[in-house]
């Protein structure tokens, strides 16, 4: 029996509310099933994609935070190389199961306010729940983001990226502990849309091997910790780069990315013969959702599983491979365009299950 049902949904992240408490409401209406703990990036700074969770770095001093640009490695500065060691010493102690090792790398304050008020909330607002679906920010995109002292991209140092990947993958397990207190199966996407880079002319030095060891360390570490993993991606890429990770979800944006996707059908039946789910990101996160309805959203994936059975992938198979999603987060969006989203996602919901 699969471990995802027919008929689900669930998000991607974020949302553009001032309180946890707004954004649970709206989550339950929409995916009461597979609900997402909400990150909340227009009320806390903290909350950002960038910063949430290389917090431990920050307070460590190995990464130097100045508002309002991102954080730097700064290897100039004084004691920096002590700071590492100090970030090394727990991360081993972490991984040899050390009393108190978590500590440093504690998901707490206002970086995961969203997470705590989900769990303290979580039987009020989630009764139907059959799984839980966590988050963290991706190693390849978070690696262009933060730089070193020179300006340059941390993701092309090999030492400096091993600090950040082993940063996120200890965040990933204690997030993963976390929600599996819960008592449900625990699903948790790595958002890395920077993936579509690879291969591009303004690229030329970011390779497809460093990506995907990146990210098959925090893959492997949350399925060391026995829960499901998925990649999201909201642009075009090498679809072959997730299709050859051992990934139980793989996240794309279906409304505006689907043609990449169909041109590269081989790999996926592939992929969906070894059991792989789509989160299938057919609800757009832009202005282009006012002119949706769930009736057009069907009718639009109608289509997809059309051109999809062209090119050898059972329409069946697709249907009972799918969780639906949003395109992507709609933390940057108006308030009013978000709750429209979530509703079209409701509405497909229901819509589907009356067919």
């Amino acid at each position: 029996m699969s471990w995802l049902k027919s008929h689900r949904a669930t998000g991607i992240g974020s949302l553009p509310y001032q309180d946890e408490i707004t954004a649970l409401e709206v989550i339950a209406k929409a995916m009461p099933h597979w609900p997402h703990w909400p990150q909340l990036p227009a009320k806390m700074p903290e909350q950002g994609f960038v910063v949430q969770y290389v917090q431990p770095l920050i307070k460590l001093g190995v990464l130097t935070l100045s508002p309002p640009k991102d954080p730097v490695f700064d290897r100039l500065e004084s004691g920096w190389e002590d700071k590492v060691a100090e970030f090394f010493e727990q991360y081993m102690a972490f991984l040899n199961g050390e009393a108190g090792a978590s500590g440093g790398f504690a998901l707490t304050g206002e970086a995961f306010a969203g997470l705590n008020a989900f769990i303290s909330h979580f039987g009020q607002y989630f009764p139907q729940a059959e799984g839980v679906k966590g988050h963290i920010s991706g190693p390849l995109t978070v690696g262009l983001q933060i730089k070193d002292e020179q300006g340059r991209a941390c993701f092309y140092d090999e030492s400096l990226r091993d600090i950040l990947v082993k940063c996120l993958a200890v965040q990933a397990a204690l997030e993963a502990r976390r929600l599996k207190l819960l008592g449900l199966p625990v699903l948790i996407f790595i958002d890395d849309p920077g993936l579509f880079l690879i291969d591009t002319s303004t690229h030329i030095t970011l390779t497809k091997a460093a990506a995907a060891a990146a990210l098959t360390t925090i893959i492997d570490t949350l399925h060391q910790e026995g829960v499901r993993v998925g990649v999201h991606t909201c642009a075009g890429i090498d679809w072959s780069i997730l299709f050859e990770l051992p990934l139980d979800v793989i996240s794309f944006d279906s409304y505006h990315y689907f043609t990449g996707m169909a041109l590269q059908a081989k790999g996926l039946a592939g992929y969906l013969q070894q059991g792989g789910k789509l989160a299938w990101g057919l609800i757009p996160t832009s202005e282009e959702a006012w002119q949706e309805t769930p009736a057009s959203i069907l009718a639009r994936f109608d289509e997809q599983a059309a051109e999809l059975a062209k090119r050898g992938i059972d329409p069946a198979v697709l249907r009972q491979s799918i969780i639906w999603t949003p395109s992507c987060g709609t933390g940057a969006l108006p308030p009013d365009l978000a709750a429209h989203i979530y509703g079209l996602v409701a509405g497909v919901i229901a819509r589907l299950r009356l067919q």
